[in-house]
């Protein structure tokens, strides 16, 4: 499983860094198998607003699946990996249940 992290933010960049990949290995170590890369960003919104808001941008790609993409708001940059983790497992899990299905048989008309 390929993570690849990138950051707009200047302070504790390496703690982020070091929670998401272990929130994200956590998370998907079922499926590590399964994903070709994990690209997390993270930043902050830089708005009016008195408190700024830290957004997590997460795009998984797994095999056989189109590349995903989850995003996350809120003003602790921790609570957004940790939703997005979670939203990217259970995306993962789904992704995987409708590779997994056999496709049904094409109808084949028939010559009278």
């Amino acid at each position: 499983m390929d993570i690849r992290f990138q950051t707009a933010m200047t302070c504790a960049d390496v703690e982020l860094a070091e929670h998401a990949f272990r929130m994200f290995l956590f998370r998907l170590q079922d499926q590590s198998n399964q994903v070709d890369y994990i690209e997390i960003k993270l930043g902050n919104s830089g708005g009016r607003r008195f408190q700024k808001d830290s957004y997590c941008i997460v795009s998984v790609k797994l095999h056989d699946a189109p590349a995903s993409t989850v995003v996350d708001i809120g003003t602790n940059v921790y609570n957004a990996i940790d939703r997005a983790s979670d939203r990217v497992c259970r995306l993962a899990q789904a992704q995987m249940r409708l590779v997994d299905r056999p496709r049904s048989a094409q109808p084949v008309a028939l010559a009278a």
